[in-house]
Parts: structure tokens; sequence; C-alpha cells
């Protein structure tokens, strides 16, 4: 029998435009249906044996609210586990990853606004060639501002540029964070209720090309601020962005140094089954390929 893994992001109704949700009522219907094909356990206990059901791991990216306030209320509900991801920097430099400020951003200005200015204020003409990373957006302008903003600037570019646009709504960085991320408190009640914490970020950036260098920077102080401010020593990672443009030279390259440190396992984005913990980097499919919003993809 082969496992799952399902990757979620926002649980959430849609308030927001720069970002797809999944609803709530769409999380119950496939909560539903998992539990009927799959035991959904933690993630290791991939490497135990079998009951008459292959095993699922539901995890959740990005650490925010949302994943508190309505997907961990409903899994405990339900008395189901599953893997939640912490990501640091937010609450260590009170600064916000530039995904994020990507996301609030297309929230609340227009597609070809934000494309007008990024055109106006900088070189973006090779952009429409290498967009294809976000090829799931309907509209190009989308397609453009995100790779853009995320991989084409520089971070400081996109910074300075998407913080005036993010401070003209919120007013402050300290409001943003309190409203936007789960918290220190709200992680450690989900540990406490048998929720498996792993490793996702410290400033969400996609994988250096410099393994040493990525751990030391973007792994390790996260895993740090979780053994010091949550009393959990994590074992398990899952890398921003999947790890980017580089992959597949991450897994290659970060899995020794991951396992000298204690780590046990890892979850990519690639669609795809597990044989239990055979692999160290693991598969996942995205919630939107599932029931209720997509067919079994494998049938």
């Amino acid at each position: 029998m082969e496992d799952l893994a399902i990757m979620y992001h926002y649980v959430q109704t849609p308030k927001w435009r720069g970002i797809v949700p999944l609803d709530p009522i769409d999380f119950e219907l496939q909560i539903e249906w998992v539990t009927k094909h799959f035991e959904v356990v933690d993630p290791t206990d991939l490497g135990k044996q079998r009951s008459s059901k292959p095993f699922c791991v539901l995890t959740f990216d990005d650490a925010t609210k949302d994943q508190y306030e309505v997907a961990f209320q409903i899994l405990s509900r339900k008395g189901l586990p599953a893997y939640f991801t912490v990501m640091s920097g937010p609450f260590v430099e009170r600064k916000v990853p530039i995904f994020h400020l990507i996301h609030a951003a297309l929230s609340f200005f227009s597609d070809e606004q934000i494309w007008d200015e990024l055109n106006n204020r900088y070189d973006v003409k090779d952009v429409p060639e290498k967009c294809q990373i976000y090829s799931y957006e309907t509209s190009l302008f989308r397609r453009y501002n995100k790779y853009a903003l995320n991989f084409h600037l520089s971070e400081q570019e996109s910074r300075e540029f998407l913080e005036e646009k993010v401070l003209s709504i919120f007013h402050s960085f300290e409001n943003f964070i309190d409203s936007y991320y789960i918290n220190e408190n709200e992680f450690i009640k989900m540990r406490q209720a048998g929720m498996t914490l792993g490793v996702h970020a410290t400033h969400h950036r996609p994988f250096s090309g410099d393994a040493r260098a990525f751990f030391d920077s973007e792994i390790e102080p996260c895993r740090q601020f979780m053994r010091e401010k949550l009393g959990v020593e994590a074992k398990w990672y899952t890398p921003a962005f999947g790890g980017g443009n580089q992959a597949e030279r991450m897994m290659k390259e970060l899995r020794g140094i991951l396992e000298n440190h204690g780590f046990v396992g890892a979850f990519t984005t690639k669609p795809g089954l597990n044989s239990g913990l055979d692999s160290f980097w693991l598969n996942r499919y995205d919630c939107i390929s599932l029931p209720p919003r997509s067919e079994f993809p494998w049938k």
C-alpha cells in the first residue's frame, strides 16, 4: 500500500484576492473523503506497521492564523493528527517575508496596477518568458507579478516596493504579524493537542545553492526558535517554495546535513504517493487536486 501526503496552505473563506484558499466547507468534505480511504497519521507513523488502510499525512505550510482558527479546530473536533510547519522570522525579527507581502499587495491592488508600477520602476522585460512556475494562475499579470517579486527582483527591491503598499493598508507590521500568523501560545496549544510541528523557514527564501549556508540561515534559526519558545526538537522539514528553481540540487545536497542534525524526513511539493519512510524526501499532492475540488489523480 502506498501512502498519501496532502499539502495545505490557507484554509479560510476567500476574503483576500491575493491567495487561493481552500474553503472550510471543502476542507471538511476533503477530510471526510480522506478518512474513508486512509488512516490519518503524523509523519513519524509512516514507518509503522500498516492497518487495513494506507496512511495519510495532512501537512500545512506557512503558519498562517487561519490554520489555527479553522483547520486545527476542525481536526481537533475529529480527533485527527496533522503536521504544521513553523516560520520564525516574523516573530524573531518582526519582519514579514516577501511572499506574504505579495499576497497582501495582490489582495488590495489590481494586478494591472502592480505590473504597470513594476515596469515603470524596474527592468522586468524578461519576466513574461520565465514565469511558467505560476502557470496555474489564470491571469497573466498575476503570473508576471508573482515571478517578478518572488524571483526576478532582488529581495531589497521587492521589499521596498511591497512594504510601501502593505503599510498603506495595515499601518504597521505589528498589526500585520499579530493578525496574520499563528503565535507562540497557539503553537504550544497545537503541540499539546498532539499535532506535529516542523521547520518551514526563517525568512521563507528559496534554496540559495549553498547547502551549508542555507541550513545555517533558513533552517537552524527556526529550529532554535522552536526549541526555545515552543519546547519542540523539530525532526521534520518542509522547504519554502519546495526549494524553488534549484529544488533538485537542494534535495541532493541538503539531505546529509539535515540527517546529521537529526532530521528524519522532509516534504516536497512534487505530486506523488510514498512508500512509508523509504525516501527522505516525501511527495505531496496539493489539496486542490483532491476531492471535492478534483478527481482522485491516480485513478
